[in-house]
Formats: C-alpha cells, sequence, structure tokens
C-alpha cells in the first residue's frame, strides 16, 4: 500500500515527481549470528535497492563476523568492536551513514514484506517531513502476527518502525550513551516537532519479541516519566497508566488481545 500523503500532483496530469533517496539501514548486534542473518536476508530482499546497509557488532565471538564476511556483497559497511551499549553502537552507525534517511533494524528484526521500502520512498516526501513511522508485527506463539497499531503522540512507536531523514542528528545531537536510561531513541523522538512527523498506513517491521524494544515495565516507567517532564502527559494521565497497569496485570493474554483488537490497537496480519 502506498502512503496516500506521498502522491504529490503537479498541474492537469498529475504527474508524480521523482527523486531517488538513499536509506541507510543500520544493524547492531551482539552474540546473535543467527538472528543477524535473518536480518540480513530481510534487507537483501527488498525490492528498493537504494539503501546502504551498516551492521555494527560488539565484538562478538559467536560466528557474527563470519556471518557478515558471508553477506558482505549486501552490507555496505561493518564494524565490530566492544561498545558502551545499545545507543553506543547505534551512534557508531549513524556516525558511519551517508544516506538521505535512517532507520534502525536490530538483529532479529525485519521488515514486515519485501515492498516496505519500495512504498515508503516511491513517491516525493515533503521536504517538511523529516520523521515517518508505521505499525509494526508482533510474531505470537502460533506463528501468527498480529498488527501493532502505533502512535507518536502516544509515545507508542518503535524504532524500527521510524524512518526518520539522518539531518536530524545535526540538529538534536546523537542518542544520549548511559547504562541508566534504555529510552534514549524514545527522547530522541519526542524532540521532533509535531509537524514534521507523519504515520504511515502501512506495517514497517517484525520486531524481535525477545529484543531490547521489548524491554517491559522499566522502559515504559521512563518512558512516562520523560512525557510528564516534557508536559506530553499530565500527572493524572500518568497514575491513569499505572492503574490501568494494575488492572490489565491479573487478565489474561488472551482476553488483553481480544480487547485490543475491539477498540483497534492491534490488528490480525495476513
Amino acid at each position: 500500500m502506498i502512503p496516500p500523503y506521498l502522491s504529490i500532483s503537479f498541474g492537469n496530469n498529475n504527474r508524480i515527481a521523482k527523486k531517488r533517496m538513499k536509506i541507510s539501514i543500520i544493524t547492531i548486534c551482539f552474540k546473535a549470528a543467527a538472528d543477524l542473518e535473518n536480518t540480513i536476508a530481510s534487507v537483501r530482499s527488498q525490492k528498493y535497492k537504494d539503501y546502504e546497509y551498516i551492521v555494527v557488532d560488539g565484538g562478538s565471538k559467536d560466528g557474527t563476523v563470519e556471518v557478515i564476511n558471508q553477506n558482505i556483497d549486501v552490507i555496505t559497511k561493518w564494524v565490530s568492536e566492544p561498545d558502551k551499549g545499545i545507543y553506543d553502537a547505534m551512534n557508531k552507525g549513524i556516525k558511519m551513514a551517508t544516506g538521505d534517511w535512517v532507520i534502525m533494524m536490530n538483529a532479529g528484526d525485519a521488515f514486515a514484506d519485501s515492498d516496505v521500502l519500495q512504498n515508503v520512498f516511491s513517491h516525493v516526501i515533503p521536504d517538511k517531513i523529516t520523521f515517518l513511522y508505521g505499525d509494526t508485527l508482533s510474531r505470537q506463539k502460533k506463528g501468527k502476527l498480529l498488527r501493532r497499531i502505533t502512535s507518536w503522540k502516544d509515545g507508542n512507536v518503535n524504532h524500527q518502525a521510524v524512518i526518520y531523514r539522518r539531518k536530524l542528528h545535526e540538529e538534536h545531537g546523537l542518542y544520549i550513551v548511559t547504562k541508566k536510561i534504555i529510552i534514549s531513541d524514545y527522547l530522541f523522538f519526542i524532540r521532533i516537532p509535531e509537524e514534521q512527523v507523519q504515520k504511515l498506513d502501512l506495517a514497517i517491521s517484525i520486531n524481535d519479541p525477545n529484543g531490547i524494544s521489548n524491554q517491559g515495565n522499566w522502559a515504559r516507567q521512563q518512558a512516562l516519566c520523560a512525557d510528564v517532564v516534557f508536559r506530553r502527559r499530565t500527572f493524572w494521565g500518568m497514575v491513569r497508566f499505572y492503574v490501568w497497569k494494575q488492572i490489565k496485570g491479573i487478565l489474561p493474554t488472551s482476553f488483553k488481545d481480544k480487547v485490543k483488537l475491539m477498540i483497534g490497537l492491534q490488528k490480525n496480519y495476513g
């Protein structure tokens, strides 16, 4: 599906102006050789080929470097060395990037399908838009995929489903590197002015259920506190959130999934 806002008409003949945009796909990994293979296969499958692929490994000794060398035809740049954590590794990838746009697709994650980048970049993106995001797919125990409906306003966005202009790092700096903060990507995202943000009506990524983006309550609590500090959420909004979390904690997962389907927070996929 082509995002509707990307179709831009000129004159009466509805011609579409096209400019090839280069995207930097960055994968960070550590001791994840098998997961990296899956992510590389997903990148390789993309029909849109105007990309560079950067892999940043934390100095793994489990065969990760061998996987990289076996796929050097699709990997543009790579490094394998110790780092200070996920955001330090992400910053290394950003410094190596030369694309107009950036997406973080970590080891174990994958594009939703082979048409994702083609759908995003087949039409012109307005200059004022610097931050694109879409929905994510989550694989359930029986292999079924559920589409998670994301919302930038609600702080419900995964970095694997975000495509943003690289120049944003020139304006807002790199990700904060610290052992205590595990939502540096979220802190970066909420600094983007709302008028520069555009939601795409498509799923962008399939997320690894064991990945860093699913850290659980500690990450959610950090994000919630950030929302209050930056006035994206009121104090009473935070209280309501915690009350709802306590209620959800005693409900079975199957029931919670049914409720999310009913209210549109997720959809069956495929």
